[in-house]
């Protein structure tokens, strides 16, 4: 037999024996195997994104940072601070005070804005210096003298300027005195003494200068007037 009929009957006989595969079976492995591998890859992924915020939860609890900008602590001890509009409202800027004595300038500038209407001001010579300052209410100058500090200690104060004066109900000690016409003008002094050592001394002259006679008879600001100065929270 020819080599190319043995070739032909060779093939025709294993076409014969060959068994075709089940389709079907195959099929349904492979929708398993898909199903398995989709799974597979759900899990990963969820699992991925959980450790991610894991890790990210995990890096604001370490530096006490949480979204919005607030802190752990914030958190617990104050709801509302996770508003942000609700943290700038409870945010308060501390109020600027001082130490020592008030500059002069700084001390005449808060005066002019407690003194009443009507009066016209001006500084002597070396008032900016001196924390003095002329009032006018059109009948004669008066000169007003103010030395604000904060006090370290004021047992010395007490004892010598607030000798024997009762503090008000929240401490402070306020004395008043009066000096009648003589050699020099006529002059009133209001002494404050709050409990944080704030001291306050204000001084008002019947003249334009403390070593002139007097050229007024009445004084621009009343002792009542002086007081309601010298006690302002202004000076705070």
């Amino acid at each position: 037999m020819p080599i190319e009929e043995d070739f032909t009957e060779a093939l025709r006989t294993t076409l014969q024996a060959f068994e075709p595969p089940n389709t079907h079976s195959l099929l349904q492995g492979g929708i398993r195997n898909g199903r398995r591998r989709r799974r597979r890859a759900l899990a990963i992924g969820v699992s991925g994104a959980a450790v991610l915020a894991l890790v990210g939860l995990g890096a604001t609890i370490t530096t006490g940072q949480l979204p919005g900008g607030r802190t752990a602590n914030q958190s617990l001890a104050d709801p509302s601070a996770s508003s942000p509009t609700g943290s700038a409202t409870a945010s308060t800027t501390p109020k600027p005070t001082f130490t020592g004595t008030l500059p002069p300038a700084r001390a005449l500038a808060t005066l002019t804005e407690l003194l009443p209407t009507g009066l016209s001001h001006s500084s002597p010579p070396g008032g900016e210096r001196s924390g003095q300052l002329w009032v006018d209410d059109g009948h004669g100058k008066s000169l007003l003298e103010i030395h604000v500090s904060r006090q370290t200690s004021t047992a010395a104060i007490r004892s010598h300027v607030f000798a024997g004066t009762t503090p008000s109900a929240d401490g402070t000690l306020i004395k008043t005195t009066q000096s009648p016409p003589g050699p020099g003008p006529g002059h009133q002094t209001v002494n404050v003494l709050h409990p944080d050592g704030l001291y306050i001394t204000l001084m008002e002259w019947q003249a334009p200068d403390q070593n002139t006679p007097s050229t007024r008879t009445n004084p621009i600001l009343t002792t009542t007037r002086l007081r309601a100065i010298a006690t302002s929270s202004q000076w705070q």
